[in-house]
């Protein structure tokens, strides 16, 4: 297959208009047309430019103040303690799991009991937690 490439390069005659061409201006390629020389596409007049965006006025800021320190620190708290209980109940429940692996002795399936379960309750306790950082931090802004 290469082999037919490079034969199909080699059948294909160059013309000496062409390779002039070449060397006597460069030409970039475009998307869909070559574009030629910078300097024939070049306009100095101001006329022909459009602008690319129109600038508008911002837009007035609400008043913001940022938290407190000790609102910052009740809200890392509690974002802190959301993902501990959600790891901490996958990681209790997996214990759970295993411990009745061992005395049932259905292998995988208590690890497996015990991560799922462990799993929505600990999406349970995150999502409580959560809300109530938004709800607290709701308040505070009115």
């Amino acid at each position: 297959m290469i082999k037919n490439l490079l034969d199909s390069d080699i059948d294909q005659p160059q013309t000496a208009p062409a390779a002039e061409k070449s060397s006597s201006s460069s030409e970039i390629l475009g998307l869909f047309d070559p574009i030629s020389d910078k300097s024939e596409t070049r306009s100095d007049s101001n006329e022909d430019r459009v602008p690319l965006s129109i600038h508008e006025p911002p837009l007035p800021l609400a008043d913001y103040s940022p938290p407190s320190a000790g609102e910052t620190v009740r809200m890392t708290g509690l974002a802190w303690s959301a993902g501990i209980s959600l790891f901490g109940s996958i990681i209790f429940l997996l214990i759970i799991g295993w411990f009745a692996d061992l005395l049932l002795g259905s292998s995988p399936w208590g690890i497996v009991g015990g991560i799922v379960l462990g799993s929505v309750i600990g999406f349970i306790q995150f999502f409580r937690m959560n809300a109530e950082i938004f709800k607290r931090s709701e308040n505070d802004e009115k």
